[in-house]
């Protein structure tokens, strides 16, 4: 048990530092508290399944590409991976990204969208909109 909540452990802070997250910014967004996070991280805690869930959400994989992460982090390493993939981790999340039902009514550049815009910071999501209004406002003359 140990080994696994270590492998999972490793994995989980390999995929936060290739994004560029902290560790309270992905508690937040799976909703548990930092120090829970950060045993997960360290192997002293395996996540339940309602939290793989969330992360692999949260990353815009599938449960299988977090657990067995067969997909590249570094375009050189990858674990777990029978065979070497060509497989950006950006394209794993994003075709993962729409497969939920509920994106089902948007087109495949409105579900871009999302995803590039669900990892941009509060400010930078306020300057895309106003962009967006000004766009819209010079489409409609």
């Amino acid at each position: 048990m140990k080994d696994a909540s270590t492998q999972i452990g490793k994995k989980l802070k390999e995929l936060r530092k290739a994004h560029g997250y902290t560790q309270t910014y992905i508690a937040s967004n799976i909703d548990v508290k930092q120090p829970t996070y950060q045993q997960y991280e360290s192997g002293k805690r395996i996540p339940s399944t309602p939290i793989i869930y969330k992360l692999a959400n949260f990353y815009g994989l599938t449960t299988d590409e977090l657990l067995k992460l067969c997909i590249p982090l570094d375009n050189d390493i990858y674990y777990d991976a029978p065979e070497k993939t060509e497989r950006t981790l950006e394209e794993a999340e994003l075709s993962s990204y729409g497969s939920s039902k509920k994106f089902d009514k948007f087109s495949s550049d409105e579900i871009q969208m999302l995803f590039y815009f669900s990892k941009l910071s509060k400010e930078a999501r306020r300057e895309i909109i106003d962009f967006a209004k000004f766009k819209a406002s010079q489409e409609s003359k």
